[in-house]
């Protein structure tokens, strides 16, 4: 067993710090409370407060970062994970419905059970993975930690709270992206190791699942965390069978099976390879739209349809490699010159789904990667 130097690994106890402010993501022991009329409150019991604080020895500010998806032992960009803090054994949890206590934003707290269908995503800044290559979370590198709702992400305020209990720490909450939605995760030094009594983190590399010809999978967006999805509901435009980006709650619409276009003596899906994605609940291919019948502003719909295209997609990789579980992806349409991405609108005929086209401009939305394998 080795340890990675600066990788954060799964399981590995990590302080969370905010790169505007300084403050370290914390836990408390003080219930939330629910303002009410003529100064009065209520107590959410069960429901606890997240605080900014400058105690870097804060017992409060260990965390663990829980993977939805195992697929390697690393902590990588695009991973949906919860935040799980140490001291305390509860979930950082994050409430549409509800506003945050002095900036009116997003309200966040912790709580003993997680939401399943409310995880966080891990996304880097900018587009910096085309040029290293590397999709794992380092020690000290800045990221953002985004909601389900796309424009929404952690923060901390400069505002401190304003209840007794907490008065002395700043607040946190998800809002709009900004300066204040820059964080690092930090590995414990060996001194902040001896101070916490925390035994360093030793794992061995999990084994790279490949994918092969004929794996039923589901694929997620590398940006946003939503799965290529599509169900028996057709456009309105062209009445074929709708694609979308679906959001955090798997089922059988996100299954694709995903074949070689030519027998190859390997089955193994390699990088620059042919392939073709049949949707398993509706057997129909993911196709493109060549002449844009659908009148898409953002770029070419795809759409499933009952035979494939002449012309299939090309798997690349980001690290021109064989394709594995975890690993991001591009899906390259050569007649259009075009690549699969999520586009920033709501899908055609789902309020709350977004759209699946093609564009001729690489972002980190035209990264995907295979979250598992169904079996």
């Amino acid at each position: 067993m080795q340890q990675l130097d600066k990788d954060i690994l799964v399981s590995e106890v990590v302080q969370i710090r905010n790169t505007k402010t300084g403050s370290y993501l914390a836990a408390t022991g003080f219930n939330t409370q629910e303002k009410g009329f003529l100064f009065t409150s209520t107590i959410n019991i069960n429901n606890y407060y997240v605080v900014g604080s400058d105690d870097p020895y804060n017992h409060y500010t260990l965390w663990t970062i829980v993977k939805v998806f195992d697929d390697t032992n690393r902590i990588n960009y695009g991973d949906i994970v919860f935040l799980k803090n140490l001291s305390t054994k509860l979930f950082l949890i994050y409430e549409f419905e509800k506003q945050s206590e002095v900036s009116n934003q997003v309200r966040v707290s912790l709580s003993e059970k997680r939401q399943e269908n409310f995880p966080l995503i891990l996304q880097q800044q900018g587009e910096y993975i085309f040029s290293s290559k590397q999709c794992s979370i380092q020690s000290n590198m800045h990221l953002k930690i985004q909601t389900t709702k796309l424009t929404h992400f952690l923060q901390t305020s400069n505002k401190n709270y304003t209840s007794k209990q907490v008065k002395d720490y700043k607040e946190i909450s998800c809002g709009k992206e900004s300066d204040y939605t820059n964080w690092e995760i930090l590995k414990l030094n060996e001194e902040r190791q001896q101070f916490f009594e925390i035994q360093p983190t030793l794992q061995l590399k999990i084994n790279a699942q490949e994918i092969l010809d004929s794996d039923k999978i589901i694929i997620r967006n590398y940006k946003s965390g939503y799965s290529l999805h599509s169900h028996k509901n057709k456009y309105t435009s062209t009445g074929m069978q709708e694609v979308t980006c679906f959001g955090y709650e798997r089922d059988v619409n996100d299954w694709w099976v995903i074949q070689q276009t030519y027998q190859m003596a390997s089955k193994q899906i390699q990088d620059q390879m042919p392939i073709n994605l049949v949707h398993q609940e509706t057997i129909k291919f993911l196709s493109v739209d060549e002449q844009n019948l659908a009148k898409s502003k953002n770029g070419n719909q795809v759409r499933a349809t009952q035979s494939s295209m002449q012309q299939s997609f090309i798997i690349s990789t980001i690290d021109n490699q064989s394709l594995i579980i975890g690993k991001p992806f591009f899906l390259f349409y050569q007649p259009l010159n075009k690549y699969l991405c999520q586009g920033p609108s709501i899908s055609e005929m789902q309020q709350s789904q977004y759209e699946a086209i093609m564009v001729d401009k690489i972002t980190t939305s035209c990264l995907w990667v295979i979250e598992k394998k169904i079996k």
